[in-house]
């Protein structure tokens, strides 16, 4: 009876966690801050007040801090209102990804939640590159994002042309506008470097840390698939922003980026049940490698 009874509270409690909220207070929070820590900073580098190269490093990392953002609001997370919370992820997209609106940049996520570590992932561009090209691709990897809408988005890519041109078009009018009145430097500096450094973490930690050894389909094992890092969560929960957690992302896709540990501790002890694939804090291959290694027989012996 009491076995019976703490399953339905789990339950429970897993499902008001995973439920979108009215409004996600700290990701909006997120937002506001990130938007003011940009704003602010282009205008002290616009006055001279603040030095060109260091806004450029504070808009990279506000740019890295607003995914968080972008990504909640993929998944529906930060607003059961639709409206709310798409503008809210728009916002963020302005910033980071000015030719992607928020209906292309979700059904890209879905195909990485769908497709994880298989060669149609659209992350497989980063996952999978050469380690002479890694850092280029990562910090350029919303340039194979739009090729992957435009060469497999199918349906998706006439469904959604009036969206993107609607929301593309003022980008590269504003961006024109601002080189042809001498401004080009500052879009450099201000806007381009900032966001190449945004990808290149957000790669890192979304993507490359919590898939590695990216050996594992999650069509074959969702378990093995996508990697818990464990220790130092004091300061690597904040640092990545909780993708430390990233099982319980991809098991739960919906459940809010500051509430996966939450999930984590309830379901824990089953989830243990399954191949979860443990990372120590600052290694990269899980404790389980030899798992990954071996999950395809055939293939690790051609």
């Amino acid at each position: 009876m009491t076995t019976t009874a703490t399953k339905k509270q789990t339950r429970v409690i897993l499902e008001s966690y995973k439920e979108s909220p009215t409004l996600a207070v700290p990701t909006t929070l997120i937002c506001i801050a990130m938007v003011a820590i940009i704003i602010g900073s282009w205008s002290a580098a616009l006055a001279g007040s603040l030095p060109m190269w260091l806004a450029c490093i504070v808009n990279g990392l506000a740019s890295y801090g607003m995914f968080s953002v972008i990504h909640d609001a993929a998944h529906r997370a930060i607003s059961s209102n639709k409206w709310v919370n798409d503008s809210i992820g728009t916002i963020g997209l302005v910033f980071l990804f000015p030719y992607a609106p928020m209906p292309i940049l979700r059904w890209l996520h879905m195909q990485h939640h769908r497709f994880t570590n298989a060669k149609n992932d659209p992350d497989w561009f980063t996952a999978a590159s050469p380690r002479w090209q890694a850092p280029f691709r990562w910090a350029f990897f919303d340039g194979y994002y739009m090729y992957y809408f435009f060469r497999y988005g199918g349906e998706f890519v006439t469904k959604f042309m009036g969206v993107f041109l609607a929301y593309v078009i003022p980008a590269i009018l504003i961006l024109t506008a601002a080189i042809y009145y001498g401004y080009g430097l500052e879009v450099f500096v201000l806007w381009f470097i900032p966001t190449r450094i945004g990808l290149l973490l957000i790669d890192i930690v979304f993507v490359i840390l919590p898939h590695a050894p990216g050996i594992v389909k999650c069509e074959d094992n969702e378990y093995l698939a996508t990697t818990m890092r464990m220790g130092w969560e004091w300061l690597l929960t904040p640092l990545m922003v909780y993708q430390n957690y990233h099982l319980i992302h991809h098991l739960y896709p919906t459940v809010p980026f500051y509430k996966m540990h939450r999930v984590w501790h309830l379901k824990k002890d089953e989830l243990n049940k399954h191949d979860v694939s443990y990372q120590t804090a600052f290694i990269l291959e899980p404790d389980n490698i030899e798992v990954h290694k071996g999950f395809y027989p055939q293939a690790t012996s051609t």
